[in-house]
């Protein structure tokens, strides 16, 4: 039977990231409530990497919530690009932790798949502080993210999480042709034209 947790908790998500592609500021505490049920639903499964990023998660959100609301100048900031060099070294930055995570996991605990589990806690975390910062690049970072929770997940056998991921595979895909449309509306001069309207 599937635990009603992870149900919950993947309805949450899946609406989480739909309102984040709309840039939607209710994205923010429904991501919330679910990333805090998303705890109890890894932890329990033994993804204890998965599960120590749903905290973390919930910090960057709440930072996250803020910043579209007022930091641009206590304005709602525009959607912005990032400089590929620094997108490539933040996800090896990212990897690398993961890599030392994962060996200490291995050694002391008996968590599943500890390195493939690892790497989505990094890189989630990388990809959730760009999409916190309005940030373009954070779609593709997603993708690599989906495809490596889907293989996990399904072999952990948390298959609505699994599926939610394939779907969120096509979701990013989705959310980075909405922000480039956006992002190209604004105007030539300045890239700053003020940020969509919160819904």
């Amino acid at each position: 039977m599937t635990d009603p947790l992870e149900i919950a908790a993947t309805a949450l998500t899946l609406v989480c990231v739909v309102l984040a592609v709309k840039r939607s500021l209710w994205q923010f505490p429904t991501g919330i409530l679910g990333t805090g049920l998303g705890f109890f639903v890894f932890w329990n499964s033994h993804f204890y990497s998965s599960a120590v990023l749903q905290p973390i998660f919930i910090a960057i959100q709440v930072y996250g919530w803020w910043f579209w609301v007022r930091g641009n100048n206590s304005a709602p900031p525009p959607i912005r690009t990032t400089p590929l060099p620094l997108i490539l070294g933040g996800a090896l930055a990212a990897l690398t932790l993961a890599f030392l995570g994962a060996f200490a996991l291995e050694a002391w605990t008996d968590a599943a798949m500890a390195y493939a589990d690892a790497a989505i806690l990094a890189l989630s975390i990388f990809a959730q502080a760009l999409l916190s910062l309005k940030r373009i690049e954070n779609w593709p970072v997603w993708v690599v993210i989906n495809v490596i929770s889907v293989v996990v997940y399904a072999s952990g056998g948390l298959w609505l999480y699994a599926a939610l991921y394939a779907v969120l595979f096509f979701n990013a895909f989705w959310g980075w042709w909405e922000w480039r449309k956006e992002l190209r509306s604004y105007s030539p001069e300045t890239q700053s034209a003020p940020a969509q309207a919160a819904r």
